[in-house]
């Protein structure tokens, strides 16, 4: 009785600034940064793997709080970025700043990005090319291909769909991570659209103060669940060719592994 009566009290107590945001705000990217600040392990060295030289010039779209850009930066990598969330490259920078690297990124659409640069490789790791619905994927795939050198190599980490995924029509409380003082927590509804493939996550983040709730950020989290030899055909009917699925087995940890598409012009 205690305790419900906590949390009765604790939701009249709610009184905090709540928003809509369309990308990765502050709170989802305290968050994201709590548990995948910098990639390590066998993620990072298959992406290493593809730089030959440090003399190529590697790109990476969609690159966050900077998880794979900085190491490939401390390891001397001529390394350009960009994200459509201020929130995330605000904080890639300070972490760059606090490491004495100064980072080449920018706020830009993986579909309208412009560079007068040429790169050898342009990467898209931990599965961000799902988030773009199908209408933009074509032109963000042809945007790409404008960006890569004529021997260049493009590495694109996608989801795939491996069983039914399960349907939340209520909150569900996924996470929590507590700052000091401060807690934010995690919940999510999740809607599939099997016709389209389409998983429709919204997710919650409540900033907790002395057991009240002073600011709420509300995110649409859409992923595109690919299957079979979709994503290859695409990638071929967009002119990408030689193209090799390479599954790197632990990557993310033992137990889990993913799939890269590998592709050229």
């Amino acid at each position: 009785m205690v305790r419900l009566l906590r949390i009765i009290n604790l939701y009249l107590r709610v009184k905090g600034e709540e928003r809509m945001v369309d990308y990765y705000g502050e709170l989802c990217t305290r968050m994201y940064e709590s548990n995948k600040s910098i990639a390590v392990g066998k993620e990072f060295d298959f992406f290493l793997s593809f730089v030959k030289d440090k003399n190529m010039k590697v790109l990476e779209p969609m690159c966050g709080n900077g998880r794979m850009l900085i190491p490939f930066m401390q390891e001397g990598i001529d390394i350009d970025g960009y994200d459509i969330s201020d929130d995330m490259l605000k904080l890639c920078k300070e972490k760059c700043e606090k490491l004495n690297l100064s980072p080449n990124v920018f706020n830009d659409k993986i579909e309208e990005f412009k560079s007068n640069k040429k790169y050898d490789l342009i990467m898209i790791p931990f599965g961000s090319f799902s988030l773009l619905p199908d209408h933009l994927v074509d032109q963000s795939l042809d945007n790409l291909k404008l960006m890569l050198k004529e021997d260049g190599k493009i590495l694109l980490t996608i989801i795939t769909k491996k069983s039914e995924p399960e349907e939340l029509h209520d909150w569900v409380q996924t996470n929590y991570v507590q700052f000091n003082d401060e807690t934010i927590i995690e919940s999510k509804k999740v809607q599939f659209d099997e016709i389209n493939n389409m998983l429709h996550t919204k997710l919650k983040y409540e900033l907790m103060k002395e057991e009240m709730v002073v600011k709420t950020e509300v995110m649409d989290f859409p992923m595109r669940l690919y299957v079979n030899d979709e994503f290859k055909n695409i990638l071929k009917i967009n002119g990408l060719q030689q193209v090799v699925i390479h599954e790197v087995v632990d990557g993310y940890g033992t137990g889990t592994s993913f799939k890269v598409f590998e592709c050229s012009i």
